[in-house]
């Protein structure tokens, strides 16, 4: 994801620069003061680092990494109070707008329909259920479905993107919300839209919906 995103911004004509690049080896260039965001697609242990240094630069902070620990919630909420964070298990604009439905759906089907989820990723990926999955089953609460564990089925098979479906059963009908993930530059693309949103708000928790309903509201 960092080497899509590096060569996204290379190729944005200025309108986005990369001044820093961090890896498994550490950062290998400085986060000069001024800059805007850190964008964090790591691990549990990279995304303490990026707080540390996103409070270090007074920069807003996207985080993209999934399977966070309590501990590590916790000190995004409270880096939050100085800087903005926004916390997105998706960074795709289709997974968000796929949230929105889900809601919807859950609200006017609950009553009468029994509801699963089910994620593909690839054999690397090793949090289970995806943290999409998870944002999809809060979607759904949010309309009124409680989706426990037993309702989320997760495979790991091939080089599988990512593939999300939201079903619906009833006793003679049924309803399937599905997004496919065909390349991952898709994320990066996202995930540049959403770093160049909240690099402008004011220190905050902010989530996927919170973008969402700013882009949706301006196609309005």
């Amino acid at each position: 994801m960092g080497q899509r995103i590096d060569r996204l911004c290379s190729s944005s004509s200025g309108r986005v620069e990369v001044v820093g690049r961090a890896d498994r080896d550490g950062l290998h260039d400085t986060c000069p003061p001024g800059t805007d965001v850190i964008i964090d697609f790591s691990s549990n242990d990279g995304t303490l680092e990026a707080i540390r240094r996103a409070r270090g630069a007074k920069a807003a902070l996207l985080v993209g990494t999934t399977g966070l620990s309590a501990t590590t919630l916790v000190a995004l909420r409270d880096a939050s109070t100085e800087i903005p964070v926004l916390l997105s298990p998706n960074t795709s604009l289709g997974v968000a707008v796929m949230r929105h439905l889900t809601t919807e759906a859950a609200r006017l089907l609950g009553g009468a329909f029994t509801l699963s989820i089910r994620e593909v990723h690839h054999t690397r990926k090793l949090d289970k259920p995806s943290g999409t999955a998870l944002a999809l089953a809060d979607a759904a609460a949010r309309g009124g479905q409680q989706v426990d564990s037993a309702q989320i089925e997760s495979v790991r098979e091939g080089d599988v993107v990512g593939d999300h479906a939201v079903v619906w059963d009833g006793s003679a009908e049924r309803i399937t919300l599905r997004h496919e993930a065909k390349d991952r530059d898709l994320f990066a693309q996202g995930a540049i839209a959403m770093a160049r949103w909240i690099c402008r708000q004011k220190p905050g928790f902010y989530g996927m919906d919170d973008w969402f309903a700013s882009w949706r509201d301006s196609r309005a």
